[in-house]
C-alpha cells in the first residue's frame, strides 16, 4: 500500500508489494497463460485433424474385411482342391501347408492395404476403395451372399 514509508521493505521479514508490483505480476502471468493457450490450441488442431484422419480410415474397414475375406475364402477353396493330393501329408505338414498359404495370402493383400491406409484425401480414399473393389470384384462376392442368404431364408 502507499501509505507505507518506502524504507519498510528493507525491514527483515517484510515484503511490501504496492499496486504497480502487483500489475506486473498480473501482466507476466497472463503473457504466460496467453502463451500456453495458443500452445493448447495447436495441439487441439493437430489432434483433431488425427482423429478425422482416423475416423475417415474407418470408411475403409468394410473393404478391407470383404478383401480379406474373398482372399481367405479362395485359399480355402484352393487348399480344398489340393486336400486328395495332398492326403499322404501329415498333420503337422498339413499345418505347414496352411501356414504357407495364410502367409501369401497376407503377403499379397499387405500392399492394396497399405496404399488403402496411407491415401490422405476423402475423395482419394473414395476412389481408391472403389478401385479395389472392382479389382477384386468384392461387388460380386456381396450380391452372391445376398442371393445365398435369400436362397437360405426361402427354404
Amino acid at each position: 500500500p502507499r501509505n507505507i514509508a518506502e524504507d519498510a521493505k528493507n525491514v527483515d521479514n517484510i515484503a511490501a508489494y504496492n499496486v504497480d508490483d502487483l500489475k506486473a505480476v498480473v501482466a507476466k502471468n497472463t503473457a504466460m497463460r496467453q502463451k500456453e493457450m495458443l500452445e493448447a490450441e495447436e495441439l487441439l488442431k493437430e489432434e483433431a485433424k488425427a482423429f478425422i484422419g482416423w475416423r475417415e480410415s474407418l470408411s475403409a474397414v468394410p473393404t478391407i474385411h470383404q478383401l480379406q475375406e474373398r482372399a481367405h475364402s479362395f485359399r480355402r477353396e484352393e487348399l480344398q482342391k489340393c486336400t486328395k493330393k495332398l492326403s499322404n501329408l501329415s498333420d503337422k505338414e498339413m499345418q505347414a501347408v496352411e501356414r504357407l498359404s495364410h502367409g501369401i495370402v497376407k503377403k499379397l493383400l499387405h500392399g492394396p492395404m497399405t496404399h488403402l491406409r496411407k491415401t490422405e484425401s476423402i475423395e482419394g480414399k473414395q476412389a481408391t476403395l472403389k478401385e479395389l473393389s472392382a479389382m477384386f470384384r468384392l461387388e460380386e462376392e456381396n450380391v452372391g451372399r445376398r442371393r445365398r442368404r435369400t436362397n437360405d431364408t426361402r427354404r
